[in-house]
């Protein structure tokens, strides 16, 4: 489901401009000199990094240095958001009235019981896109709250007859007439709501338990065995989801208020993957600011659905998923570690968290993590398949294909689809170790399940020409990597290597210079300019990027070859070019240089 209308400003006031867009006066700048210049710059850095408990507390000790400057205390208020610290609530009293202000009271007024101050609040709050979609929610929970369930259910009314959304006020409608003990009423809402809602895990949870009341265990079953199935990472904790479907899924109205924040955010969530991709840095200045926007929106409705509710287990993952996604890797692992001792996900937050340290270079932690949860689930073959990834990242790599051979084993269906990471995991794990027939033809498999990965593409096409395969076909697989990724580095440095190995130098150079500029202390790529100033006879330059690829700890492999290609450059010059040693294999070309590129690389250009 998308609703282009999302794509709007939540409010102008989310912390998209610089901190300089407005300068303090003279009084303020003297009111706390030295502490308020370092308040400033600690939150700007923390900001620009997305630490934004950071941020938060750094603005609001700004703020209380300089009461009179607003800007100070609006950016510790949104930045008390983002973080999901509780002094939002009370930041929020001292703000101009606007949407996120009146939210914040009117959940805080929520947790605290004060059911009419919240509804307040919430009918407060400027009218605007987002907030016709989550005020009629917001109403029916907290007049819920109050005991005053037909009002409740006469919020909702007008909101059932959307189109797209109206399966999911319906479902809410339902749960607001099961909390009350509205038994006939319910059923009857959930029966609608049954062929209307989306996929998400909330509403599976809520129609399976309700299958399990009409008596229907195995139709319940099902349709939670289909939402893992398309969320794969749930599998670590499917005995648990299973568990979950035997009691009440919402208890209380802070849950379905915590829900409505959490649609939202799906919203603006499946709004965003229209725009992401590897060229997301690169949008037009309108469009990159829409889509910040639209990133903090998200992202404070997910904190408010965990303020709400800390056991909201798919806004959790859904926090850490987007942090994770903006880079922000050690905050996305941290998002996971707020879950309550008694969360039947605690095994997927699990893993999750040992594949961020992955991703970071933790590398002992997150394996023995993964190596505890597969004692307690032995046939988990995500576990196996995550195991693989953190082994194939320490270079063990017959520990790491056996982890990923596990992963394949019980896998109960044909391979498909996603099952291409399984193979290619396996595939580097084997070309690795010198067996280069064998990762090929798995190579070639996951190419077969998903033809269109630039980094399956991309390492195929590079290993074919280390292995001397057909340099030619590796163009063809490497031009389509790059066409598919085109700000991607690695495949760029790829594809201009092959040019090299192809004799087109002329082409190829421009692309590892590229590569280097953007990368300058990767060692490989490092490796290959040098060779392909060496091919263009710019011999000192050549020589003097190999000098920095072997200080930037290269692999075995590439130092192997870095030493050999310094080791021929210094015979050449002493013997004045007539070094007296074999050529290094990468210092002369593949195949006799085409008599153009055009005409080589057929209809790529």
């Amino acid at each position: 489901m998308v609703v282009a209308s999302l794509v709007v400003p939540l409010i102008a006031g989310i912390p998209n401009r610089e901190i300089h867009a407005a300068t303090p006066d003279e009084a303020i700048i003297h009111a706390g000199q030295q502490d308020l210049a370092t308040n400033l710059l600690v939150g700007s850095v923390a900001s620009s990094e997305g630490d934004n408990a950071i941020a938060a507390q750094a603005f609001g000790n700004a703020a209380r240095l300089a009461p009179t400057y607003h800007l100070f205390s609006e950016r510790a208020f949104y930045y008390s958001i983002l973080a999901g610290r509780p002094e939002a609530a009370t930041l929020a009293r001292s703000q101009t009235p606007g949407v996120m202000s009146a939210l914040v009271l009117g959940n805080a007024a929520a947790l605290a019981g004060k059911w009419d101050e919240a509804l307040a609040s919430y009918q407060s709050a400027p009218a605007d896109q987002i907030m016709t979609l989550l005020r009629p929610l917001l109403r029916a929970w907290a007049l819920q709250g109050a005991g005053r369930t037909d009002e409740a259910l006469a919020a909702l009314d007008t909101a059932r007859q959307d189109r797209t959304l109206g399966g999911y006020y319906t479902l809410h409608a339902a749960l607001v007439a099961q909390l009350s003990g509205q038994k006939m009423r319910a059923d009857a809402l959930f029966r609608q709501a049954g062929g209307m809602t989306g996929g998400d895990l909330f509403t599976a949870l809520v129609m399976a338990r309700w299958l399990v009341t009409q008596g229907h265990g195995a139709d319940a079953q099902a349709l939670v065995n289909q939402r893992i199935a398309g969320m794969p990472v749930l599998e670590a904790a499917r005995a648990n989801i299973m568990a979950m479907i035997q009691r009440p899924v919402v208890t209380h109205a802070t849950q379905g208020l915590a829900q409505a924040y959490g649609l939202i955010a799906l919203l603006i969530d499946q709004q965003l993957y229209t725009h992401d991709g590897p060229d997301d840095d690169h949008q037009p200045p309108d469009m990159a600011m829409e889509i910040g926007t639209l990133r903090g929106t998200e992202q404070m409705m997910l904190r408010m659905a965990l303020v709400l509710d800390p056991a909201d287990s798919e806004a959790r993952l859904l926090l850490s998923s987007m942090l994770h996604l903006r880079k922000q890797d050690r905050q996305a692992r941290e998002a996971l570690d707020g879950a309550p001792a008694d969360d039947p996900l605690l095994p997927v937050y699990r893993t999750e968290q040992a594949d961020l340290d992955v991703v970071m270079g933790h590398r002992e932690q997150a394996a023995q993590e993964l190596r505890d949860l597969l004692r307690q689930a032995p046939d988990d073959r995500m576990l196996w398949s995550s195991l693989g990834d953190a082994l194939l990242d320490q270079q063990k790599w017959a520990e790491a294909l056996d982890a990923y051979q596990h992963a394949v084993s019980l896998t109960p269906h044909q391979l498909e689809g996603d099952d291409w990471r399984l193979l290619f995991g396996q595939a580097i794990a084997q070309e690795r170790q010198n067996h280069w027939p064998q990762a090929r033809a798995l190579l070639l498999h996951a190419l077969q399940l998903s033809p269109n990965e630039a980094e399956l593409l991309n390492y195929l096409g590079y290993s074919m020409v280390e292995h001397g395969g057909d340099p030619v076909q590796a163009e063809t697989y490497l031009r389509r990597a790059l066409a598919l990724a085109p700000s991607d580095n690695q495949i760029r440095d790829s594809v201009g290597w092959v040019l090299m190995r192809l004799a087109h130098v002329t082409e190829g150079l421009p692309l590892l210079e590229q590569s280097a500029e953007q990368m300058p202390q990767d060692p490989a790529i490092n490796y290959h300019l040098g060779v392909a100033y060496w091919m263009a006879g710019r011999r000192l330059e050549a020589v003097n990027e190999w000098q920095n690829a072997i200080q930037f700890q290269p692999d075995p492999m590439d130092r192997r070859k870095i030493t050999a290609a310094l080791a021929y450059a210094k015979a050449w010059q002493a013997n004045a070019g007539r070094p007296g040693v074999a050529l290094p294999a990468d210092l002369r070309p593949a195949l006799p240089p085409a008599s153009s590129p055009s005409q080589a690389n057929g209809t790529h250009h």
